[in-house]
């Protein structure tokens, strides 16, 4: 299998496993950025996760945990098909790239020759393809974990999601939030920057066995450490700008204040300025592990595939 595939199959199989085990975190994040009423974040997530157990209980006020996992599990569809997509086309894409980049500087296939600015177009590049090509999913899974499975408006499936939106809001409907993904890119550009940096300084340091053609075979602890700093650092930059565009993508109208910026500054004055953080701690918690396990899946499946 050439290493282009390698990437594609090594990304889906990453962002399979990380979704599968990290969408409860998700389901909290997202409920978090889209409450408007909490003073705080520790009484929006107690407010949040009764309203859960609520609409998970039976008639007679007893919890159903089938019902909890159920709810807590809502968009998990479109997430799986989300991540894994988004997941594999970024990996593939940011490999095309990097490619181009060492056929421009007319380099063999060893990506020592690339500097930290071919790293980070190629990954800008890799993330505005990506983002193009799955913000409509992304769209239906932030609608389907917003609004609870119960309500009369609630979407009952992908399909149902896909011809709400269509009949409703029409092709642009699919696109809402597009603008603030593709500004958000930088942070995802910049977290693969930083690892793809921090591996290759471990790598020149230490004797390890050559994995490939490209990257000296790292230890789990290191694949870890890149993975958790690079994450942390990028994320804690770009939070606001995924804060802003969940906001926009649960829209359905188009009212005053639906652009980016006066929606931003509409936030700030009703909520402050740390509104633009909310969910931050609880992002927090799912991105650093949920990327540990996607690149140390990542780094293993092409191990095992090459």
């Amino acid at each position: 299998m050439d290493r282009n595939r390698v990437e594609a199959v090594a990304g889906l199989c990453a962002g399979f496993s990380t979704t599968l085990l990290t969408h409860p975190l998700d389901f909290f994040k997202l409920r978090l950025q889209l409450d408007t009423s909490s003073p705080n974040q520790l009484t929006a997530f107690k407010k949040i996760y009764n309203q859960l157990v609520y609409s998970s209980s039976n008639n007679n006020g007893q919890l159903s945990y089938y019902k909890f996992i159920q709810n807590i599990y809502r968009g998990i569809g479109p997430n799986l098909i989300g991540s894994t997509s988004a997941w594999a086309l970024y990996f593939y894409m940011y490999r095309q790239f990097k490619d181009l980049n060492l056929l421009i500087i007319n380099k063999s296939n060893d990506d020592k020759h690339l500097k930290h600015y071919n790293y980070l177009l190629s990954a800008f590049l890799a993330g505005w393809s990506t983002s193009i090509l799955t913000n409509p999913i992304w769209v239906i899974k932030t609608r389907m974990i917003a609004i609870d499975r119960s309500s009369p408006n609630a979407y009952k499936s992908i399909i149902n999601g896909i011809s709400n939106i269509y009949e409703n809001e029409g092709l642009k409907g699919f696109y809402r939030g597009l603008v603030p993904a593709l500004f958000n890119v930088a942070q995802g550009a910049v977290q693969l920057s930083i690892y793809d940096l921090l591996k290759r300084q471990i790598s020149d340091n230490d004797d390890n066995d050559v994995n490939d053609g490209n990257n000296k075979s790292l230890t789990t602890i290191q694949y870890v450490y890149s993975s958790s700093i690079s994450k942390m650092l990028s994320t804690s930059i770009f939070y606001p700008l995924q804060m802003i565009r969940s906001r926009l993508q649960i829209l359905t109208t188009n009212p005053p204040n639906y652009s980016i910026i006066p929606l931003t500054v509409n936030i700030i004055r009703r909520e402050g300025i740390l509104a633009i953080y909310k969910g931050l701690p609880a992002n927090l918690l799912r991105v650093v592990p949920a990327t540990c396990i996607t690149f140390l899946v990542y780094e293993k499946s092409k191990q095992i595939l090459f």
